[in-house]
């Protein structure tokens, strides 16, 4: 039986990256590019995961998906047509994702043109396409005519852009339609592109979480989970936090606000510019999480390095834990106590101030 049409959800994966839908209602097709150019930078790989992870965690239960990749031609055959959002088949769309490679030039219009037939006829409905912003097919289909369909058929169009100038021919169609284009770095984070994906679909309101493991089918929200999910600090200073990364420039960093620079061993210590004293912290990376062994010495940019001496917490729940730091003879020379909580799709840690030497590392 057909979804009510408020809670009807249909994606094409285009690969342009902008998002900003206004509300959750009707049908979202999401586009995205696979052209060669979306290997520049590992562009494709960043966006695949950033959509799983929305997919499998955060799409709304009960919408529909249609699951569309592009780039001189469409292919459907990476996921559904139009397919409810269950438990099941986000999981294997999901999977379809992981299949999708960048080859071949770019065919915005055609992939547009496609993901309004998804939409069918003039029943509304939005179309989100994700990629590089650009235009390289020959015999294309025009913006005009695109935005002509669109307005016709009652369908907005939202664009994601990665990297790129958007093209003003595609930057054109999807103003005339009523939708927003969205941009972002080439060296984005997870956590901007969610924030994007988020806003499309709840407008800056609460964000929805669906738990397949839950006899409760209704959405929750991530308020209602832990604190540190709501609100938390960035730790983005990750080249010199990633647990492979040694001391660099002859300096080192301390998770200690007040940390006066000091010099020990021809070596001065400075505190972490990311570093904003005790309180809930996210590691702004893709899959940014605490390593779960020893790093060893002088790893993380400092001279003992913090690792999770045990696991981390399944889905949707908080745990204790305590917070190891090792050097080159060690594993735990010193501990800590903190607090790790996981989001529906990201972890959230509860971090104590340290003294000097040490640090908390990023897998």
């Amino acid at each position: 039986t057909e979804a009510p049409a408020q809670m009807r959800i249909s994606w094409i994966l285009c690969i342009l990256l902008p998002l900003g839908l206004e509300n959750v209602e009707g049908t979202l097709v999401i586009a995205v590019d696979k052209s060669g150019s979306m290997a520049d930078d590992n562009k494709l790989t960043k966006v695949k995961e950033v959509l799983k992870n929305w997919l499998v965690h955060t799409a709304p239960q009960d919408g529909e998906v249609g699951l569309l990749a592009f780039n001189e031609s469409t292919h459907s055959q990476y996921g559904f047509d139009l397919s409810k959002l269950h438990t099941l088949n986000r999981t294997e769309i999901a999977k379809q994702i992981d299949k999708i490679e960048a080859l071949g030039g770019t065919c915005y219009g055609k992939a547009m043109f496609d993901a309004e037939g998804l939409l069918g006829g003039e029943s509304g409905g939005k179309i989100l396409v994700i990629g590089d912003g650009k235009l390289e097919c020959t015999d294309d289909i025009s913006m005009d005519e695109i935005a002509n369909r669109a307005i016709k058929n009652k369908q907005t169009i939202y664009t994601i852009n990665v990297g790129n100038e958007l093209d003003k021919a595609i930057e054109n169609a999807s103003r005339k339609t009523g939708g927003i284009n969205f941009k972002l770095d080439i060296d984005f984070s997870a956590f901007e592109m969610e924030e994007q994906i988020n806003e499309v679909f709840e407008g800056g309101k609460t964000i929805h979480i669906y738990d397949e493991n839950s006899d409760d089918r209704s959405s929750r929200s991530v308020q209602g989970q832990s604190e540190g999910c709501k609100k938390y600090e960035l730790l983005n200073h990750f080249r010199y936090r990633k647990s492979g990364n040694a001391d660099d420039l002859g300096r080192s960093y301390c998770d200690n606000q007040h940390q006066v620079i000091m010099k020990t061993n021809d070596v001065d210590f400075h505190p972490s510019p990311d570093w904003k004293g005790e309180g809930w912290y996210r590691f702004d990376t893709f899959n940014g999480r605490m390593p779960e062994n020893a790093p060893g010495g002088d790893k993380c940019g400092t001279s003992l390095a913090g690792w999770v001496k045990g696991s981390h917490p399944s889905k949707g729940t908080t745990k204790d834990v305590d917070i190891c730091f090792s050097d080159d003879s060690t594993d735990c020379i010193t501990s800590v106590t903190a607090k790790i909580s996981e989001c529906y799709g990201y972890y959230v840690y509860y971090l104590k101030e340290l003294t000097c030497m040490q640090r908390y590392c990023v897998e």
